[in-house]
């Protein structure tokens, strides 16, 4: 079994990364946050992963996450019923573990079914299965944020042409004086501009 792999990224592309390792170049597909992190060809890296054979397909993919939380969440996402790796990767790739985890305890149903590959049944088993889990490993924690305004700042900063990643990373930066998302945008926005 494959848990990790540390070499350097040979190529890239746009969503999963090559890497180099004693010669032999692996195929590792990344959730798009952690692609926009660490897919410069030359980087060295170590990723989680995540081995998955499929039958039907007759394929044999990796699964690379930046650390070993992800990659428990991303198995744990793989326990809910009609749940799949690339709907599990899709997922990871629209959020950060503190915001979904947190969506997931508050049981808001209207956020999760915002993220890409999600429908309303989906995630409302996604809930019901995975509450419980969360809540023993302590994941409730925080659970006064406002994922509504959050989600709303994330939304407008898309429609004005920022990436999605991007949006999100500017959204968690902002101080938590800014409670509406009028607020949060504001801010964001002055994020953005610096860089």
């Amino acid at each position: 079994m494959i848990s990790f792999i540390s070499g350097t990224i040979l190529a890239s592309s746009e969503n999963y990364v090559i890497i180099d390792t004693g010669g032999v170049g692996y195929r590792v597909i990344l959730p798009e946050r952690v692609h926009g992190i660490l897919s410069k060809v030359g980087t060295q890296v170590k990723l989680f992963i995540y081995p998955n054979f499929n039958p039907r397909e007759g394929s044999f993919e990796l699964y690379g996450f930046e650390n070993q939380d992800e990659l428990s969440f991303f198995s744990l996402l793989l326990t809910v019923s009609g749940v799949g790796p690339k709907s599990a990767q899709s997922i990871l790739s629209a959020v950060d573990l503190s915001t979904l985890s947190l969506a997931i305890v508050k049981g808001d149903y209207d956020y999760l079914r915002k993220l890409s590959g999600i429908g309303p049944k989906t995630s409302q088993r996604i809930i019901l299965e995975l509450k419980n889990k969360l809540l023993e490993k302590n994941f409730g924690a925080g659970a006064d944020r406002d994922l509504t305004s959050e989600g709303e700042a994330v939304d407008a900063l898309v429609s004005l042409g920022y990436t999605a990643y991007h949006a999100r990373e500017a959204v968690k930066a902002v101080t938590a004086e800014a409670k509406t998302s009028e607020e949060k945008i504001r801010q964001a926005l002055k994020i953005l501009a610096k860089k």
